[in-house]
Order: structure tokens, then sequence, then C-alpha cells
């Protein structure tokens, strides 16, 4: 079996044993839908998806409900119309297939309604942004203070808006998820959770098709790397003070006890600072290519010193040396993304700062 295989087997035995520690299928579900979307996991994304179609498919047969079955129906096409993978698509297609015919057994001909795909299901524009609105206000009342409730209310809304087909609700509950944790990091200084607010805002804009919606989703994104940017320059300003802090400033008496290399013997050891000054130079090329608004130069420069650090530090240097690197790369499709609206970009800019983290 290969690694990606085992990798992938791996995730679902975890979403099996998470959905096993849950009182309800739904909220374990809900939860692996959100982390899914928060690791840009396309794959468990639509696993959960058609999961979930699964367990409405056993309550349709069991209950003879249409309703069951519309909501199976969204499902399987949700999973479907995200899919990129022709193996997975012709098993999501195969059971569509089957969940159409037995529908039509059970249900004496019914066929599952795909309502979304009327335009005029869900009203004009101006009324879903009354509908959704109404929603999102009555779902911020009910919910508590804790971030905790909070999260948990929306991801249960999210998945409720994906079994209805309601793309209106489900762009403006990832929008708000998005919030939720834009909110968190400025409040903690946590930079985790600015990554997670990237993921989400760039779920949002690959699902969003209303213009409007899209120009609100980049104002928002906009700001996000506003209030990013400063909570990464006051953190690495406390990281430097820290270690100037903890450097202790050797005596006169210390002074005289340093053994001075022999300038004149050939032995004496000397760092062979081009080769580790080329790294701070890439960043450096980097930065003033990314100031100028030059990406593709900014990213070859960034991708030069992420390549160059296993080259030229320590092992033990190495994953401090490859944050920096990442962070700016973070930053290139930052604003490739508030450049191109493309919600691939913010996508790829959270799992960059996500790998940058994890290196610090």
């Amino acid at each position: 079996m290969s690694d990606n295989m085992t990798s992938l087997a791996d995730k679902l035995q975890d979403l099996e044993l998470c959905l096993k520690s849950q009182h309800s299928h739904k909220v374990g579900y809900g939860r692996a839908l959100r982390e899914a979307i928060l690791s840009m996991d396309l794959f468990m994304e639509l696993e959960v998806l058609k999961s979930l179609g699964d367990l409405h498919l056993q309550k349709g047969k069991q209950g003879k409900d249409s309703a069951e079955f519309d909501t199976v129906a969204a499902l399987y096409a949700a999973a479907f119309l995200r899919c990129k993978e022709p193996d997975m698509g012709e098993t999501l297609s195969h059971r569509i297939d089957y969940m159409e015919k037995l529908c039509r057994q059970l249900l004496q001909g019914y066929t599952p309604q795909y309502q979304w795909l009327s335009p005029d299901y869900w009203g004009t524009a101006d009324s879903n942004v009354l509908r959704v609105a109404e929603i999102c206000n009555k779902l911020d009342k009910r919910v508590g203070k804790l971030w905790q409730s909070v999260e948990e209310s929306y991801t249960e809304t999210l998945v409720t808006a994906v079994g209805k087909g309601d793309v209106f609700l489900e762009v403006e509950v990832l929008k708000s998820l998005g919030d939720f944790y834009l909110e968190k990091g400025r409040k903690t200084s946590k930079l985790s959770q600015f990554s997670k607010a990237a993921a989400m805002y760039g779920k949002a804009l690959t699902r969003c098709e209303d213009l409007e919606m899209k120009q609100t989703l980049h104002h928002r994104v906009l700001y996000m790397v506003k209030i990013w940017g400063a909570v990464r320059a006051r953190r690495k300003s406390s990281s430097k003070k820290s270690r100037t802090r903890g450097r202790a400033r050797p005596t006169r008496h210390q002074f005289g006890n340093i053994k001075r290399p022999d300038v004149t013997q050939g032995n004496h050891p000397r760092p062979d600072v081009n080769i580790k000054s080329s790294y701070q130079d890439h960043l450096q090329e980097g930065c003033r290519a990314l100031q100028i608004g030059d990406l593709d130069t900014a990213e070859q420069h960034f991708a030069t010193a992420l390549k160059s650090v296993h080259v030229k530090f320590s092992k033990s240097d190495q994953h401090i040396k490859e944050a920096e690197p990442l962070y700016k790369l973070g930053d290139v499709y930052l604003k490739r993304g508030i450049q191109s609206k493309d919600g691939g970009d913010f996508t790829k800019a959270a799992a960059l700062c996500n790998a940058a983290l994890v290196k610090e």
C-alpha cells in the first residue's frame, strides 16, 4: 500500500473513531467537515459529505421520508460538484443513481428534488440577503459567549445549509466562521487563528457566485491581512527582545578568558559567510519584489531561500530558518488572492502559514 493510501486509510479511521465518540452523528460529521475545510483537505471534505448522505439515505429507507431523500440528493450533489478525482466522481455518480432508483421504488415514483437547480427556489438576491441575515441574527442570539459554543453552532448551521443545498446560507456561515477565527486571533494573538480565517474565507470565495458578496469577502480578507501582519510583527518584535534579554553581557574578566583565533595560522575557523548570506539575500530581494507587487519574482526568491535551508544550515537551525520563507510565501499567495479574488489562493496562503507555525 502506498504512503498516500495509508494516509487516507488513517484519516478515515480517525473519522470513524470521532463519530463513535459523539452522541450525535450530525455533530461528529459537522466537526469533521469543519476540520477538513480548515486543513484544506478536499478528500476528507468529500468523504464527510458522502458519509452524511449515506446516513440520511438510511433514515430515508427506514422512514420512507421524501425529505430525507431530498437531503441525500443535496449532500451527494455537493460532494459531486466539488470532486476533482475521476474515481471518487464515479463512486458518487453510482451513489446518486442508486439513491434515485431506491427513492422511486419506496415512494411510488418520487424523484428527489434538487431544489437549488431552480433559479426561483431561494427567491431574489434581496430576499436572500434578508433571509440569511435573519437566520444568522437568531443564531447569534441563541449562542453563548464561549468560543466553543459559537464555533459549534455555526458548524451545525453549515451542515444544515449544505444538506438543503442553500448556497447563500452556506457562504454566509463560512464567512461568519472566518470572522469568528479572525476575532479570536485578534484577541488572543494566536497566528493559527488567522490561517483558519483565511481557509474559511477562501472556501466562501470558491462557493460564492454573487458579486456583492465576493466584494464583501474581499474587503474582509484585506482587513484580516492587516491585522494578521500587525500581530506577526508584534510577536516578532517580542521574540527579538526576549532573545536579547536572554544573552548575558560578558564582563571584562570574561573577555580575558576568551580564546582568540590565531590569525597567523591558516587553520583557524572561518564561517562560510557567503553561503548563509545568500539565504538572507533571497529573503531581502523577495521582500523588495513583494513591496512593488512583483509576486512571481518574490515567490522565486522565497522558494530559493526555503530550498537553501537544508543545504546551508545545521539540522537544529533548519526548522527556525524554514519558518520565515514559508510565511513570506504565504504573503505572496495572500496578495495573489487579493488581486484575483480566487479562494484557492487564500487556502494556499493558509496552508503555508500553518506550515510556518509548525516550524517555529
